[in-house]
């Protein structure tokens, strides 16, 4: 009887442990930028070298069979790229991430690119999970675009991570170098952001750009340099995002932190505004937290002040979540 039980708990154990090394075991699909699309990318001898080549592997091999997923991107440069992606799984993760081994960033060089390198195309309410790790792009318009569908606050996309990256030159012709749209619960930690700017009317450019309905984000730790706008940009509904432990070095115009919406009755009753390409009322954000910032200068060597509200708090379209919300809670921001 000992002998059954024994034989129970070890088959128990085996069971539990294959299947965690399964959970542990990621789909590999290898980039390299002298691969080919014509490979299957599933090993080191046979790279792929486009994003729509990767998505579709992905989409092939895992859409029946969902795991967690890794794109192993090769040191180098990848020229004039741009994919508009729409395969994730809810419960399982892809992450963009260097080859293992490798020292350097790989670099999505746009090439004066005027389109997004990354765009993410979802609204169904989900956790899509895309993570990028230690990626560097530049001269794109936007860098990345997470979207869903801003006319309701149900149809978001959720849960995706942005990491060590760097953006570089982008901006021009744009308002924003990531941009989360109906995107929540997302992390963008310990990147950095330089030169985002653009030729003209460069103060509507945002080195990060969280709107409608964006809620529940959190800004950690990035480096914002030389960005002509003000570089972290609220809108339209945008609730519980935390931008902490930031550094502004010649950022912003009005301030490091800005929160706007395109206000329909802002000129008066019987001569409403026009121009907001939104079809509902847009409301203010609420319960936001910026703290314990470093803020040095703006963008054009002057006093850098924490926040700044483009409208008062008071919206009889837009009444508060509670009774005691707050647009913003701030605490620990110094001036150097």
């Amino acid at each position: 009887m000992m002998y059954v039980r024994l034989l129970l708990v070890a088959s128990v154990l085996i069971l539990g442990v294959a299947r965690l090394g399964y959970a542990q075991s990621p789909f590999i699909v290898r980039m390299d930028p002298a691969g080919s699309d014509a490979n299957d990318g599933l090993t080191p001898d046979t790279p792929v070298v486009t994003l729509q080549r990767v998505q579709q592997i992905l989409k092939s091999t895992l859409a029946d069979n969902p795991r967690d997923a890794e794109v192993r991107i090769g040191s180098g440069t990848y020229r004039g790229q741009s994919i508009r992606w729409t395969f994730t799984m809810p419960e399982h993760s892809i992450t963009f991430m260097p080859r293992a081994g490798d020292k350097v960033r790989p670099v999505f060089d746009g090439v004066e690119h005027r389109g997004t390198w990354f765009r993410l195309d979802h609204s169904l309410g989900q956790q899509t999970g895309l993570n990028f790790q230690y990626i560097h792009v530049t001269r794109y318009a936007t860098a990345i675009s997470l979207n869903g569908n801003r006319n309701a606050v149900e149809t978001c996309n959720r849960g995706n991570s942005i990491y060590g990256c760097m953006f570089t030159d982008v901006g021009e012709g744009s308002t924003a170098a990531v941009r989360l749209v109906n995107s929540k619960d997302n992390s963008i930690v310990n990147n950095h952001f330089l030169n985002i700017t653009r030729s003209s009317r460069y103060g509507l450019l945002h080195a990060i750009y969280i709107a409608h309905h964006s809620s529940g984000n959190q800004i950690l730790r990035n480096r914002f340099q030389d960005c002509c706008g003000d570089p972290v940009r609220v809108r339209d509904a945008s609730n519980n995002n935390i931008v902490n432990e930031n550094t502004f070095i010649r950022a912003g115009i009005a301030a490091a932190y800005s929160q706007w919406y395109c206000d329909h009755r802002r000129n008066d009753d019987d001569n409403p505004r026009n121009d907001c390409s939104k079809p509902t009322p847009e409301c203010p954000s609420w319960n936001n937290q910026f703290r314990n910032n470093r803020l040095l200068e703006t963008y054009n060597g002057e006093r850098l002040s924490a926040w700044y509200f483009a409208q008062d708090d008071v919206d009889s379209l837009c009444p508060p979540p509670s009774p005691g919300a707050r647009r913003l809670a701030t605490s620990g921001n110094r001036h150097e």
